[in-house]
């Protein structure tokens, strides 16, 4: 019996070792963003609770919070985690043979296929990150915000150094204007019952020509 007593102590000691307790607890929180993102999908943000998200990932409601502090917070740092990569591939289009356009069109494409694959799902994060500064605030979609602006300012680099890009203004505002304007064009894009990444490319590759214009 004392011998039974001594093993079960010793692994319930193991199980509360701070190596093991932080892997369950990543195993746990994988669950979690997991289930969330099938949910969300499958059903809709909106329609989504913390409870539904809680009862998939095998774990209490309150459990949910002890990561994230709301069902936003859940969502965003999803987007975030998806922009890092939407984000690498979109940088990796850079070159300096590529004129401005071009490059910043292969750029934004990587964007919008990510949105205009689950276009619901898009909408939901970009309502839910209407009201933000992405160059200011200490958030996820700031981070995600400040992503999209270093690849769109090394594109403004290389244009400037083609000669396609002459006026004065930094190239620090120049890139926060184009990050502007892509917000824009794609938020009325993703208005459409059915986004088409063509068109909405189109459509944004014509405003960025009448930019382009008044940049020389």
């Amino acid at each position: 019996m004392a011998r039974t007593q001594r093993v079960s102590r010793a692994k319930t000691a193991r199980a509360y070792e701070p190596g093991l307790r932080e892997k369950q607890k990543a195993r746990r929180f994988a669950r979690i963003k997991l289930a969330a993102r099938e949910l969300f999908l499958r059903n809709e943000y909106e329609r989504t609770t913390l409870r539904a998200i809680a009862k998939q990932a095998r774990v209490g409601a309150g459990t949910i919070l002890r990561y994230v502090s709301d069902k936003r917070a859940l969502l965003l740092l999803l987007f975030d985690e998806d922009h890092k990569s939407v984000s690498d591939r979109a940088a990796a289009e850079l070159a300096d043979g590529k004129e401005f356009l071009r490059q910043s069109i292969d750029g934004f494409r990587h964007y919008y296929e990510y949105f205009g694959a689950y276009p619901e799902y898009a909408r939901a994060i970009l309502r839910e990150s209407s009201f933000y500064n992405p160059w200011k605030d200490e958030t996820r979609e700031h981070a995600a915000g400040a992503r999209s602006i270093d690849r769109i300012r090394r594109t403004v680099e290389i244009a400037r150094s083609r000669g396609e890009i002459t006026i004065e203004d930094s190239d620090d505002v120049l890139a926060k204007l184009i990050f502007e304007i892509y917000q824009i064009e794609c938020r009325h894009w993703l208005s459409d019952a059915k986004p088409n990444v063509e068109e909405g490319l189109a459509k944004l590759t014509r405003t960025l020509r009448i930019l382009q214009r008044g940049l020389r």
